[in-house]
């Protein structure tokens, strides 16, 4: 069962089993701001970022997959995931001409779930660690909550509709009030559903990246 899982995770996604010795950082690392300050800057100076509002906005968009990731090893293989051990893992040379691309890890320990998937979602990976995260990449000017919370929801949207073609549970979490999820106003999932396009309603800036051929497939531009 074990093999299984970890196949379908290296096969399918940006997944590691062997971390191999390269630069990293967890989930909860980004909550310091002297590392998050340094990260944003590292993205400029090596990976095609041209102003911190870019970095923060790129940031948010590898959030948004390593939730994506988490999500879909807790439905699919029943997997119990603490957010903040997600780790980052940057192999420089996949990662220079393509802004920032990392690979993730987290430890696949399957076991009993007694918490709610819905309230999981809400609470832990958005309330706990998304939300507080976005606050901190939103102080970045030129960027806005609009962007970064889309930037998110864009995969977890493709997860939930694509990938574990779960319908039931993704409207769930669209009927939840926003405040479960830790925002006051605008809710970081519900208020970008049309259901009938995949089109962006903002712009997350990937086209402003050193050496982008083309902007993103989904740019409202």
């Amino acid at each position: 069962m074990q093999n299984v899982l970890t196949k379908d995770m290296e096969v399918n996604f940006r997944w590691l089993s062997d971390q191999p010795i390269v630069d990293s950082f967890t989930l909860n690392d980004l909550f310091d701001e002297t590392a998050l300050d340094q990260h944003l800057s590292r993205l400029m100076s090596e990976f095609g970022s041209p102003t911190r509002a870019h970095a923060a906005s790129i940031t948010a968009k590898r959030l948004g997959y390593a939730a994506a990731l988490m999500i879909y090893a807790r439905i699919k293989h029943r997997v119990c995931i603490n957010p903040s051990e997600c780790l980052f893992l940057t192999i420089t040379e996949e990662s220079t001409n393509a802004s920032w691309l990392p690979v993730y890890s987290f430890p696949l320990k399957t076991a009993e779930i007694f918490q709610d998937t819905v309230e999981w979602i809400t609470k832990d990976i958005y309330a706990k660690t998304l939300v507080p995260l976005v606050e901190l990449l939103a102080q970045e000017k030129g960027i806005s909550r609009v962007v970064l919370f889309e930037n998110i929801f864009t995969y977890i949207k493709w997860m939930f509709i694509t990938k574990l073609q779960d319908i039931h549970t993704f409207q769930q979490l669209m009927n939840i009030p926003a405040e479960k999820y830790g925002v006051k106003k605008q809710h970081p999932l519900a208020i970008y559903e049309t259901g009938h396009t995949d089109l962006r309603k903002t712009c997350c800036l990937y086209y402003q990246t050193s050496g982008a051929v083309k902007p993103c497939k989904t740019c409202p531009l």
